[in-house]
C-alpha cells in the first residue's frame, strides 16, 4: 500500500508529500530533557514562536511527563498548563497537537481550537474516542508496553480507571520484556515477526476502533512507541521495520528524540546532547516512510531534512507568491530575479491585480525556509507574502 499523502487534522490537510517536522514543547516541570524549560506560559509561548520560525510544521504540546519514573498529573492540573500556550497558538494559526491520556483533557483542548490528540495509550479508552468521535481532530494511535520475548498483544497498556498501568510501565525504567534473550542460540536482537506482528496487530486494532465509531481513516496515524515499554533491540527491530509500517496505510510518526535508547546507539548519556542521533536515527525512518518526524531540536532536523530530502527525492511545491506594488518596469526584474533563484522556476505571472501588485505563480524543490531565504536574497522587502498553496512529486 502506498504510503498515505496527507494527513487530516480538522481544519488542516497536512500534506505528506515530505515529511513534516513536530516541534516538542513539555510545559512540565519533570520531563526527561527538558522538564523545567517552558513550564510558564510565557517562557512556552517564546519557545514555540521560534520552532515556527525554525521551520515546525505542527507543535505537540505536553502537560503530563511519561518519563520512566513520572509522576502522574490531575487532568485539571495538566489543562492549566497547556491552556495558555494552546490559546496562543490557535491564535497564530498554527497546527497544535496536545499530547495526552485524559479525554477531559483533549476535550477542552480540541474546545479551544487544537486539532490533533497524540495518545500515548493509543485511543484504549472509550472516552477518547468519543473525543475522536465528536470531533474531526488528527488522532495520533501510540503502542505503549512490550513486543518482544512472553509479550503478546493484551501485555499493551490500555487506558484503566482503575489502575495507572502506564505509570507502572514507566517506573520500570521501559526495560521490555527480555525473555527472548534466554534462547538456546542467544540471538543478538528479539524475532522480528513476533514483534512486528504484536505491534502491528495493536495499532490496527485501536485505528479499527476508531474507524467504527466514525474517524476517517485520513485522520489517523500511527507511533509504534518506541522508548515504551521497549528495549533497545526491539527499538532495532521496529525501527528497520519502518518500511512496513509506513505500508499500513496510515501516516507514521517518528518519535524517537532524545530517547534512551538513541543514547545506547550513539553512546550520548545526556538526553539534550543525543540530538544528532535523534536526526540521524529520524532520516532513516524518514527514507522507510515516516512522514511524522517528532523532535525537540527542530532547527536541527530542518535543516538535515531540507538537505538530505533536496537530495534524495524529486519533489517540488507550488508557491504562490504576491509582491508589492511596483512599476511596470520592475514587472519583468522580479520575473526574472525569482526565476534565477536556485532550483526555482516562474510558471506563470499576473500583474493584473489590484493595486498594482503582481502574482507569480513558481515551482521549487525548496521547501519554506530555504525558499524563504533565496527569496528574501533575490528581492528583498518587495516579497510581502508567500504561500504554499500546493505540492507536488517530480516523476
Amino acid at each position: 500500500m502506498p504510503i498515505a499523502p496527507a494527513w487530516n487534522c480538522s481544519n488542516i490537510a497536512l500534506d505528506l508529500s515530505r515529511p513534516r517536522v513536530m516541534g516538542v514543547l513539555n510545559v512540565t516541570p519533570d520531563s526527561f530533557s527538558d522538564g523545567g524549560t517552558h513550564n510558564t506560559p510565557k517562557a512556552a509561548i517564546a519557545t514555540a514562536s521560534q520552532m515556527l520560525a525554525d521551520g515546525a510544521d505542527l507543535i505537540d504540546m505536553g502537560g503530563e511527563s511519561t518519563r520512566p519514573g513520572f509522576t502522574p498529573v490531575q487532568p485539571d492540573e495538566e489543562f492549566q498548563r497547556l491552556e495558555p500556550v494552546v490559546r496562543w497558538l490557535v491564535r497564530e494559526g498554527t497546527l497544535v497537537s496536545i499530547d495526552t491520556r485524559h479525554p477531559e483533557v483533549a476535550q477542552r483542548c480540541i474546545d479551544l481550537g487544537a486539532q490533533i490528540i497524540n495518545d500515548v495509550t493509543g485511543f484504549s479508552d472509550p472516552r477518547m474516542v468519543k473525543v475522536a468521535a465528536t470531533s474531526d481532530c488528527g488522532c495520533v494511535v501510540m503502542h505503549s508496553g512490550p513486543v518482544s520475548g512472553t509479550a503478546t498483544k493484551s501485555s499493551a497498556v490500555m487506558a484503566s480507571a482503575e489502575k495507572d498501568d502506564l505509570s507502572a510501565l514507566m517506573n520500570g525504567a521501559s526495560a521490555g520484556n527480555r525473555a527472548w534473550e534466554a534462547s538456546g542460540d542467544k540471538p543478538l536482537l528479539p524475532d522480528s515477526s513476533h514483534v512486528m506482528s504484536l505491534l502491528e496487530g495493536y495499532l490496527l486494532d485501536r485505528a479499527r476502533d476508531l474507524k467504527a465509531r466514525g474517524v476517517s481513516a485520513s485522520r489517523i496515524c500511527l507511533d509504534p512507541g518506541v522508548g515504551f515499554g521497549k528495549s533497545p533491540e526491539d527499538s532495532i527491530v521496529i525501527l528497520r521495520a519502518t518500511k512496513d509500517l509506513a505500508s499500513l496505510g496510515y501516516p507514521l510518526m517518528c518519535a524517537v528524540s532524545r530517547k534512551r535508547f538513541v543514547g545506547t546507539v550513539s553512546g550520548v548519556a545526556s538526553a539534550p546532547a543525543r540530538d544528532d542521533a535523534t536526526i540521524g536515527i529520524s532520516l532513516a525512518a524518514a527514507a522507510r516512510g515516516a512522514r511524522v518526524l517528532r523532535v525537540h531540536n527542530v532547527p536541527g532536523m530542518t535543516q538535515a531534512l531540507d538537505g538530505f530530502w533536496a537530495a534524495s527525492e524529486p519533489w517540488t511545491s507550488r508557491v504562490t507568491l504576491l509582491l508589492s506594488p511596483a512599476a511596470e518596469k520592475d514587472v519583468q526584474q522580479a520575473i526574472e530575479a525569482v526565476d534565477a533563484m536556485p532550483l526555482t522556476r516562474v510558471r506563470g505571472s499576473n500583474a493584473s491585480l489590484p493595486g498594482g501588485q503582481l502574482q507569480l505563480e513558481v515551482e521549487t524543490a525548496l521547501d519554506r525556509i530555504p525558499f524563504q531565504h533565496e527569496l528574501d536574497s533575490a528581492l528583498g522587502a518587495a516579497a510581502t507574502k508567500v504561500e504554499l498553496s500546493r505540492t507536488t512529486a517530480l516523476k
